[in-house]
């Protein structure tokens, strides 16, 4: 399959506008839904360039032209507001590159295949080092939004239907209850309970925007930490990655779901449930940096619902999670026996972590929306400095 992957890659290559000469491609191995490559390009004057090349997974992405559709959107939307990336310190666009005909995509036996130019000099984190790497993250993640909410977003289209919507998610579970494997609904009876004594949340931020409380906005969709570039050099947060989940929904999900990821305190399948909770220190550091650059354009009733957001989030997940091990697994990918099951009991007990501290996460976003509002920037010269 691999060696299947990379031959289709070669072949690909060529089709993208790059006027140079190919001088090496090697797998990327970055994430679990598409087949990634890098490759190295002798360009003219002797200088070589490095580009990144994918192979969308048209079976989790079933309507690739409109994912392509809203990268397109995203990218150069953002292109136009961030200057030239060889001498600004500024956020940094993903630049797709066009192929031959001015596409932004291949359409290829193999599959569809894209371009990105390789951003040289940064790394990626799978794990928070300190709270000021949580700002940081949190800090690109608003910004990333803040820059986008001048786009129209009525030009992206909905990817993944209901991707965002908590009310969807728990018709899914109430679904997999009724018709999934009945052996194991009777042994998720405690998660069951837990979700049912919470059921009333699901529909509150929907509701919300329902009435005109605050708008649908363009959202990431995966905000986990080793979706933010940080510059080798300097540390800073240069640039915001993997856009395939980019679409109107609620902003306040991106806060919720970088809270879910970045301040966990065990890893997502933790068995041992006592390791299991919210790092509060590493949420003040995210609430700090997501307010330092998102301040500028939520409303007050966005700032006020963002702990709950978080709790939401995850208690969302663990509805995906429960309900996937109910029916059997088949969405989600599995290591063992029970293992959907240990995720849900994970992000369930999480949400119990947030609801124990909902006093202090409350009083702190509050304290942090007053402080951001009278110096215009939140922890934003400190970190800088």
């Amino acid at each position: 399959m691999n060696v299947q992957a990379e031959a289709a890659a070669r072949a690909v290559v060529s089709e993208f506008a790059i006027d140079g000469e190919l001088l090496a491609l090697e797998r990327f191995e970055r994430g679990h839904i598409h087949d990634t490559f890098i490759s190295r390009f002798q360009m003219g004057g002797g200088t070589e360039q490095r580009f990144l090349h994918q192979r969308v997974n048209h079976r989790v992405f079933r309507d690739v032209p409109a994912l392509m559709n809203n990268i397109e959107c995203i990218t150069s939307h953002l292109a136009s507001h961030y200057g030239d990336p060889e001498v600004d310190s500024h956020m940094h666009a993903l630049e797709l590159v066009p192929t031959r005909s001015g596409r932004s995509f291949v359409e290829d036996a193999s599959g569809p295949w894209r371009t990105y130019v390789f951003i040289e000099g940064t790394r990626s984190l799978d794990r928070c080092e300190s709270p000021e790497q949580a700002f940081l993250a949190a800090r690109a993640f608003g910004q990333f939004q803040a820059d986008l909410a001048g786009l129209d977003v009525s030009k992206l289209r909905m990817t993944i239907p209901n991707f965002f919507s908590s009310p969807y998610r728990m018709r899914q579970l109430d679904e997999a209850v009724a018709k999934g494997d009945q052996d194991r609904v009777a042994g998720a009876q405690a998660e069951l309970a837990f979700v049912g004594a919470r059921r009333d949340m699901v529909d509150v931020i929907e509701a919300a925007m329902r009435i005109g409380r605050f708008p649908r906005r363009v959202v990431h969709g995966d905000t986990k930490l080793n979706n933010v570039l940080f510059c080798d050099r300097a540390g800073h947060a240069l640039c915001v990655v993997d856009l395939d989940t980019c679409m109107p929904g609620y902003s306040l999900y991106d806060f919720g779901d970088l809270v879910r990821f970045t301040a966990a305190q065990s890893k997502e399948d933790e068995t041992d449930l006592h390791q299991v909770g919210t790092d509060f220190e590493l949420y003040k550091a995210l609430v700090d940096g997501y307010l330092a650059s998102a301040s500028s354009f939520l409303t007050e009733d966005e700032i006020r619902l963002m702990p709950f957001a978080a709790r939401l989030v995850t208690f969302t997940i663990g509805l995906r999670f429960l309900a996937d091990h109910l029916n059997g697994d088949v969405y989600f990918k599995v290591g063992r026996e029970g293992h959907n099951l240990d995720r849900a009991r994970v992000q369930f007990a999480m949400v119990a972590s947030m609801e124990q501290q909902s006093d202090a996460m409350e009083s702190y976003v509050r304290a942090c929306s007053k402080r951001s509002l009278a110096t215009g920037n939140g922890r934003l010269a400190a970190s800088d400095s």
